[in-house]
């Protein structure tokens, strides 16, 4: 009798060998060509910056690749996964920061983007300005109503003139004499360009220190990307040559987040560092139909310092009605 011809045995593919085969090499082989692009070429295209404002959640699913990959136990997902998660890194490692400071006292800023469209009653936002108690705070947005209130609320002996504030909706509020105010004049290379940084003089205990007021264009348009750079990269000139007079401190709503190439590349072409570090920060500009849900956004509020003056805290405050949330940074400035 002709025996009969077994047939061979195909091992099963397991759902784990599908999942890493459909899902996760692909995956991981995606991301890295992705923060790849956006590291490399974030500073030349204007689609590939915009993805920087959502990096934490982007670094948050190359750790999840990292997981995934384990999980498979490949060793070639397992090296691609953390190189591009080694890569995704890069930007915040890259940020200037400055140095921690241990003093009990120093001088308090406040900065937050009161949104056009508040509602909010300004008392809401008075409380929490009597509450902090900053020497200087710095606003976006500002309408009438606002600036009304806040100059009657009689915290602070001194604020930047209503012009400013016309013009391109900033306010300062201090509690140091404004020595002197001017509208930097940059050169507009986009026909709809019109904001200007506004730099104040102030006066702490006899000795200068310069304030930069920043709120520059949202980059939704490629016209506005370019003008927002262009006003970061003249602000840079100018506050390098004021470095050499006194401290300084930038404050403001940049609309440009801690991972963007243009944040990184105005601290080291102006010659400041950060008051916040590390890629977990904490969002300031938030979706107003998320918010009850969770704040999901972007860190795009900042607080800058020159080099010889430290940082004793920085932190985010509560809601007042806006979209976004203030930052509050207590500095220590040199005793020289």
């Amino acid at each position: 009798m002709q025996k009969e011809q077994s047939m061979p045995i195909v091992p099963r593919r397991g759902p784990i060998a599908l999942a890493y085969r459909v899902l996760v090499l692909p995956g991981v082989i995606a991301y890295l060509f992705a923060v790849s692009i956006v590291v490399l070429a974030g500073d030349r295209f204007w689609l590939v910056d915009l993805l920087t404002f959502a990096w934490p959640y982007i670094v948050a699913t190359g750790a999840l690749l990292v997981v995934a990959a384990v999980v498979t136990r490949r060793l070639k997902a397992i090296v691609i996964a953390l190189a591009g998660l080694a890569i995704a890194l890069i930007p915040a490692a890259d940020v200037p920061t400055a140095r921690a400071s241990v003093a009990t006292s120093g001088l308090k800023v406040l900065t937050a983007n009161l949104y056009v469209r508040n509602r909010e009653d300004p008392a809401v936002f008075i409380d929490l300005l009597s509450r902090e108690k900053p020497d200087i705070v710095v606003l976006e947005e500002t309408t009438a109503r606002w600036e009304q209130a806040l100059s009657a609320s009689g915290l602070f002996a001194y604020e930047s003139s209503v012009d400013t504030r016309i013009r391109d909706s900033l306010k300062v509020f201090s509690t140091l004499p404004i020595r002197a105010e001017t509208e930097l004049k940059r050169a507009f290379t986009e026909e709809r360009a019109y904001k200007q940084p506004l730099r104040l003089e102030l006066d702490m205990g006899g000795k200068p220190i310069f304030l930069y007021a920043f709120h520059p264009e949202t980059p939704r348009r490629l016209w506005q990307w370019r003008d927002r750079n262009d006003y970061l990269s003249a602000a840079a000139d100018a506050v390098k040559g004021d470095l050499e007079k006194a401290p300084v401190i930038v404050a403001g709503d940049w609309n440009t987040p801690t991972w963007s190439p243009f944040f990184r590349n105005f601290l080291k072409q102006a010659g400041l560092a950060s008051t916040a570090g590390g890629w977990l920060q904490p969002v300031t500009r938030f979706s107003l139909k998320l918010d009850a849900l969770a704040y999901i956004g972007a860190s795009i509020d900042h607080v800058a310092v020159s080099p010889d003056i430290s940082v004793r805290a920085r932190r985010v405050g509560p809601s007042f009605g806006s979209n976004h949330l203030p930052v509050i940074a207590e500095l220590t400035l040199p005793e020289t």
